[in-house]
C-alpha cells in the first residue's frame, strides 16, 4: 500500500510542475527574446548607434517606474507587458 502512495506523490508532483512550465514558459520566451535583442544591440560598433543605445539604457536606469516594472517582470513578480 505504501509504493501506492509513492506513485500518486510523484504524480502529483508531475502535474505541479507541468503547471508551473504552462504557466512560466510565455513569460520565459518573452524574456530569452528581450535578452537575445539586447546581446545583438551590444553586438552592434557603429558610432551613432552606440551613442543611443547608450542614452537609451541611461534615460530607463533614471525613469523610476520603468526600471521597476522591467525588474518585476525580470525576476517572474510581474506578468507581461511590463510597461503597464
Amino acid at each position: 500500500m505504501i509504493w501506492l502512495f509513492h506513485f500518486l506523490d510523484v504524480d502529483i508532483q508531475v502535474n505541479l510542475l507541468k503547471k508551473y512550465e504552462q504557466e512560466r514558459k510565455p513569460a520565459n520566451v518573452t524574456m530569452m527574446a528581450i535578452l537575445d535583442g539586447f546581446q545583438k544591440a551590444y553586438s552592434i560598433d557603429f558610432g551613432p548607434f552606440n551613442f543611443l543605445r547608450g542614452a537609451a539604457f541611461n534615460g530607463a536606469n533614471y525613469v523610476s517606474p520603468l526600471k521597476r516594472s522591467i525588474i518585476s517582470y525580470a525576476s517572474g513578480e510581474r506578468k507581461f507587458p511590463i510597461f503597464f
